[in-house]
């Protein structure tokens, strides 16, 4: 055996690790997820928005489609970019849609609301709920936060016959009106939350009960184009 044989092995090994390393971090790196998080937010006057974070080197650009959903488009740059973000929303006949697609991944998260549109309502967007957010964690769970009116009854259920975290709300004497809750979500990850008002026609909760579910919300967060 040549003296310069184990020599030439040796580096053929070291060089073909490198280009093993070098192939995973750019296969790492094209499946990096450019949206990190973001919290949907209705304030107290019903106006809706949506704040997230992105990864440093993402272009941001939002587009309004024929169906009046909203569509914000994440793309890698070659350069340093703004990581937080935030855009304004109108609820319209009574439909928010916001769509985030992840372009290195083919990876689509869809959020979708049911509300009324503070300009058309005579009390406020609803009689009970003040304001609320839910917040897309790093570990896959949600944080919902929310606020009611003043004299407000509250009870967090999860309705299995529809898959559906309910937040039901009505006339009380009760003083707490903020609330927290962390949520799982389904292993199709669909989260689906309803704010359930309840309503009487008379001074006994005996009489007459309507229920409204509003706002409702729907995110598919994974899906793949």
């Amino acid at each position: 055996m040549n003296k310069f044989t184990p020599f030439i092995l040796a580096l053929s090994i070291i060089l073909g690790s490198c280009s093993s390393n070098e192939n995973e971090g750019l296969i790492n790196n094209a499946q990096e997820n450019l949206l990190k998080s973001y919290t949907l937010k209705r304030d107290a006057n019903g106006a809706y928005s949506i704040d997230f974070n992105t990864t440093n080197n993402t272009e941001v650009t939002t587009v309004k489609n024929v169906d009046l959903s909203n569509e914000i488009i994440l793309s890698e740059a070659n350069h340093n970019t703004a990581s937080k973000h935030s855009n304004d929303f109108a609820i319209q006949n009574d439909q928010l849609k916001i769509g985030f697609l992840e372009s290195n991944k083919g990876k689509r998260t869809k959020i979708s609301v049911q509300d009324e549109n503070i300009t058309f309502a005579k009390k406020g967007v609803t009689e009970f709920l003040n304001s609320y957010s839910i917040t897309k964690n790093n570990d896959g769970t949600f944080q919902l936060n929310f606020k009611v009116n003043d004299n407000v009854a509250t009870d967090f259920v999860y309705n299995e016959n529809i898959e559906t975290y309910e937040i039901h709300l009505s006339k009380g004497d009760s003083k707490q009106k903020d609330f927290s809750r962390t949520i799982n979500v389904s292993s199709e990850n669909i989260l689906k939350l309803d704010f359930v008002n309840h309503k009487y026609s008379g001074k006994s909760q005996e009489q007459y009960l309507s229920t409204e579910n509003k706002p409702r919300v729907i995110i598919n967060n994974g899906d793949f184009v």
